[in-house]
């Protein structure tokens, strides 16, 4: 009677696991990635294959830069629901944090090809061909996620870090222009523009 009751103890109802996991995603929510992947260990040690916690877990590891943990975790919730759209895009994107760059290509692919209007799908493949040496396909792929979303700041400011690359500075400079149209706290789009800017007047100074 004894271990009955105590194996009853250990069960989570629902409730209580979604209890657990919102107060895991409020520790993410303020950047208490820690704290909110110990969160998240303790719903998956009562229920190892919540989804949900499974998932929001891989989240806060690639937070801590602790990417192959994360597609450890995305794998899991893949295990659970195969289709999971969300899932892949955020396990190519640790693939290429990993610098798995044709792995993650390959994820996307069939990310883009189910979903060719998927924004964020097609600037992180843009991010796996640049890398693999397709420049022209990641350039291509950038556009398209500007076309879809011309307030998509990351992609402009990939494309004017893309060209700042190729030494288009005139180009470069615009893209992060229209990121600062958008948002004009961006502070990347602002570093990056002063440095294009610089780079501009220091050639204009060449004899």
């Amino acid at each position: 009677m004894f271990r009955s009751q105590t194996k009853k103890s250990r069960l989570l109802s629902n409730e209580d696991v979604t209890y657990l996991i919102d107060r895991a995603d409020d520790k993410f929510k303020h950047g208490q990635f820690s704290d909110a992947v110990h969160h998240y260990d303790a719903v998956l040690k009562r229920a190892p294959n919540n989804f949900r916690a499974l998932h929001n877990k891989g989240l806060a590891l690639f937070a801590l830069s602790k990417f192959e943990k994360s597609i450890e975790c995305y794998d899991r919730a893949l295990g659970i629901q195969p289709n999971a759209s969300h899932v892949k895009l955020n396990k190519a994107i640790s693939l290429n944090s990993s610098k798995k760059f044709q792995q993650a290509k390959s994820l996307l692919d069939e990310l883009v090809r189910l979903a060719p209007k998927n924004k964020e799908a097609l600037n992180a493949r843009a991010l796996s061909e640049f890398n693999l040496g397709l420049d022209t396909e990641g350039m291509q792929d950038l556009k398209k996620a500007i076309q879809i979303d011309p307030t998509y700041t990351m992609a402009w400011n990939n494309l004017g870090c893309f060209y700042l690359g190729l030494g288009e500075l005139d180009s470069a400079i615009e893209c992060f222009d229209q990121t600062l149209a958008v948002d004009t706290r961006n502070y990347d789009a602002f570093l990056l523009k002063d440095m294009a800017v610089e780079r501009r007047e220091r050639r204009l100074k060449r004899p």
